[in-house]
């Protein structure tokens, strides 16, 4: 359900123990830690203090230039100050700031010492769970409408179908209208759309794996 997302806090899917890295560490030092750990960030620190943080596109980048490649340490091409969270930031604020400051990756500090990072696979992995994508099922696009108590009917109407719901989320259309996206744990969901049909709800579209069917014009 969507409230398994909104529910969730930082130190539920952050990654830890946190590979670090200091200012002065050679920036091929930082570049091979991140390709044998498979990883795409280091955090930097000085001390017990977070200063940055470095992504492997960082020194790609300045791998593009041997000449001075190996002049380079990390503090020439790290982000920083970096910015952190708690961990117990709600995850859908964590996200937000990721996207508003338009980063990829957050240290995660409690009392100033650094206990995890998270990262935007973190944040996709586990919307990805949440709404039930890669797990045989079905996703519905109704219509909600402005009436309050449409979602409560939507949800019931489907489950006494006999197809369980999976997940749920709402949304505003392009049009401002409220709509419904209803992850259902059947691949055959024709009963849960006649139910809503009956009940005067419109289903957009539906989804079935990588296949759509548009029911509306």
């Amino acid at each position: 359900m969507r409230e398994e997302v909104f529910g969730m806090l930082v130190h539920d899917i952050m990654q830890s123990p946190v590979i670090t890295v200091t200012p002065r560490t050679a920036a091929g030092e930082a570049l091979g830690l991140l390709g044998t750990r498979g990883i795409r960030h280091l955090v930097v620190v000085e001390g017990d203090d977070v200063v940055g943080i470095v992504s492997d596109r960082d020194t790609k980048e300045i791998a593009a230039q041997p000449e001075r490649f190996t002049e380079w340490v990390v503090g020439d091409v790290m982000s920083g100050p970096a910015i952190t969270v708690d961990p117990t930031t709600p995850v859908e604020e964590a996200a937000r700031l990721m996207l508003s400051q338009r980063i990829s990756a957050l240290p995660v500090t409690q009392a100033g010492r650094l206990v995890g990072i998270l990262t935007e696979t973190d944040v996709v992995r586990l919307f990805v769970g949440a709404l039930g994508a890669g797990v045989p099922s079905s996703r519905l696009d109704v219509v909600i409408g402005p009436m309050p108590t449409a979602l409560a009917e939507i949800v019931a109407t489907v489950q006494a179908s006999g197809a369980p719901v999976s997940s749920i989320v709402t949304l505003p259309n392009p049009e401002g209208v409220r709509e419904a996206v209803i992850r259902v744990a059947t691949i055959d969901p024709r009963a849960a759309i006649a139910a809503l049909g009956a009940k005067g709800y419109r289903v957009k579209t539906v989804y079935r794996g990588l296949e759509s069917f548009d029911l509306v014009a």
